[in-house]
């Protein structure tokens, strides 16, 4: 054999044996079930067989990838090998599959990917969880997404951020509650810089923000920046309640670190709460916590921090734009007219402000600031959300209705009533999801369901001089109701709806009027149901541990059946964070003589 024809087929020879179909590759099966590829790519357990969360097609390279992990895997190898550039999309995959000698090469030559990496140059990981924004039902729970952080030099401002949500173009309202509780959009991940979901959160919806540090291993930086990467190619079904934000961390975390098992427990429900502590019971998982609040947040602080002549003083400054404050100290003017700039900023982010006259007064207030030393900021200090009770409560109960001895249990999935520990949660906030009220009455031996409630929102916010805000409430489920008209008890569809205004008479004492209406349905009833109109005043009294809230509502009904006078009182106790002691009375009037009386007390418990 000539030398030229041997150099040939060794040529050959390497260039065959190099380019070894997958099929043929040693251990390739046994790694397509290993726990590390199959969290890297999301699978999950179904009917016996794998099958993966993402269902955009672009995430895998096999044509059977979602269904079938080896042939995923084998396609992946072939592809990489071939130095085709699918590997480019895929880095985190691309590095594992080279760490366990099945690819060659490396990601030098994918000119996107570099590109990505020097912009964000990735120096840590950090977890952040935004307070509940009640003016936004999808977002009344809080809400979790990631920084990754930078090593460029200065502040974090300059890293960016990554948030997963649903991709609802301009859906608003019912619509994006509905659809996004019954998965009815795609949701996927943006990755954006760090200032502006500051600007976002922050500014624009006003809600604080705390940063978690993740304590990963470099090399688990590493992978979890490759592979967020690569989860741009992800699509996924969002639900509300279940796939959603906080969910999608979590699958982040175990495709990084596959021995953590943090998803298993969250397949039906997941609450940003809830996730953020399950992250915190990973020993070691969860670093420093940085609180960022905002700016409403920081505009009160300064208010409440304020004596008698600098509150006068600062209602002169933003009403009659008078920034003389003749009558205060010097020590006592910087912090009125940062108060005032903040107080500019908030009004004309939230649109409540023209631009010229936000440049006229803010500018005036700058001017007048410069012109005194520097004070040194305060700091304000939060209350971690991580360490506010569980959200998913039990309560078990006893009670006397119209002399009819019961015993109730309660099951409230998520998450807070007014007269539970708000520590970590928004005072004057109660959210109710999915709640069920069982109860056996003794007298007639008999186990009834008492009332389903779909959603019931209560949201409580002082209106002062300076923040006129509006509290509101809304309602809607099933109810077991007595029917005069029958003198039979049956279920009703019931709804309700009020937005008037809390006043503080001290931080202790809260009252409130609202107007709203309120409504009930069924076949069981004359012309099938009820519309109303319901004022109602209230008073809601915060002693830290002893909280209580009392009640009176009157409905004015188009149907007689629907017309009663309503009172409400309940006592919570705080014994710990997740177990109270709960007292309650309810008396109610209705036109026909029918009135229903209630005492009832028992134990709240969180989980």
């Amino acid at each position: 054999m000539s030398k030229l024809k041997l150099c040939i087929f060794l040529l050959g020879f390497l260039f065959f044996s190099s380019a070894l179909k997958a099929e043929e590759m040693p251990g390739v099966a046994e790694l397509a079930n290993s726990t590390e590829w199959l969290k890297l790519l999301h699978y999950r357990k179904s009917f016996g067989s794998y099958k993966g969360l993402m269902n955009s097609a672009e995430f895998y390279v096999s044509p059977e990838g979602r269904y079938n992990s080896e042939s995923e895997i084998k396609a992946e190898i072939q592809a990489f090998n071939n130095n085709e550039k699918v590997k480019c999309a895929f880095p985190a995959r691309f590095m594992w599959l080279k760490s366990k000698g099945l690819v060659k090469g490396d990601l030098s030559d994918c000119e996107e990917y570099q590109k990505f990496m020097d912009g964000v140059k990735p120096n840590g990981v950090t977890l952040l969880f935004t307070s509940a924004y009640m003016n936004n039902p999808a977002s009344m729970f809080g809400h979790t997404l990631i920084r990754i952080d930078t090593a460029r030099k200065g502040t974090q401002m300059l890293a960016h951020g990554s948030n997963f949500g649903a991709n609802s173009g301009t859906d608003t309202g019912a619509t994006f509650a509905l659809k996004g509780l019954f998965g009815g959009y795609e949701g996927g991940y943006n990755i954006s810089p760090y200032w502006d979901i500051i600007n976002t959160y922050n500014n624009i919806e006003n809600r604080d923000i705390w940063e978690y540090r993740l304590n990963l291993t470099p090399a688990e930086q590493e992978k979890f920046v490759n592979h967020l990467y690569e989860m741009k190619k992800a699509r996924v079904r969002y639900f509300f309640l279940s796939k959603n934000c906080s969910y999608m961390i979590l699958e982040l975390l175990e495709a990084v670190r596959p021995e953590l098992d943090l998803s298993s427990k969250y397949q039906y429900w997941a609450i940003p709460l809830d996730t953020l502590k399950t992250l915190k019971d990973v020993p070691g998982l969860i670093g420093e916590a940085n609180y960022r609040p905002a700016r409403y947040t920081k505009i009160q602080a300064s208010l409440k921090s304020m004596n008698k002549e600098q509150y006068q003083a600062f209602l002169q400054a933003i009403k009659q734009q008078n920034y003389e404050m003749e009558e205060l100290s010097e020590a006592d003017k910087p912090e009125v007219l940062e108060t005032a700039y903040q107080y500019y900023q908030y009004r004309y982010i939230a649109r409540d402000m023209e631009l010229k006259d936000y440049r006229k007064n803010s500018f005036a207030v700058l001017r007048k600031r410069s012109q005194m030393p520097v004070a040194e900021e305060k700091e304000i200090a939060g209350e971690d959300p991580s360490l506010s009770h569980d959200s998913l409560q039990m309560e078990l109960n006893g009670g006397v209705y119209n002399k009819r001895s019961f015993e109730e249990f309660v099951i409230r999935p998520a998450y807070t009533s007014l007269t539970d520990d708000d520590y970590g949660l928004i005072k004057g906030a109660g959210i109710k999801v999915m709640e069920s009220r069982w109860r056996y009455y003794n007298q007639t031996h008999k186990a009834v369901l008492q009332k389903f409630t779909i959603l019931g929102i209560d949201s409580l916010v002082p209106a002062d001089r300076v923040f006129n805000r509006y509290s509101y409430k809304t309602y809607f489920g099933v109810l077991r109701e007595y029917n005069p008209q029958t003198e039979k008890e049956i279920y009703l569809g019931d709804v309700g709806f009020g937005i008037g205004k809390t006043y503080a008479i001290a931080d202790w004492l809260w009252m409130y009027g609202m107007l709203g209406a309120s409504g009930q349905f069924g076949d069981r009833i004359r012309d099938k149901f009820w519309l109303g109109v319901r004022p109602e005043v209230g008073i809601f009294n915060d002693f830290g541990r002893l909280k209580s809230t009392f009640k009176v509502q009157k409905t004015f009904a188009d149907k007689k059946f629907g017309e009663r006078l309503k009172y409400e009182a309940e006592i919570g106790f705080g014994i710990t964070r997740n177990l109270s002691l709960k007292l309650k009375y309810m008396s109610s009037h209705n036109y026909k003589g029918h009135n229903e009386e209630e005492f009832s007390g028992g134990l709240t418990a969180s989980f």
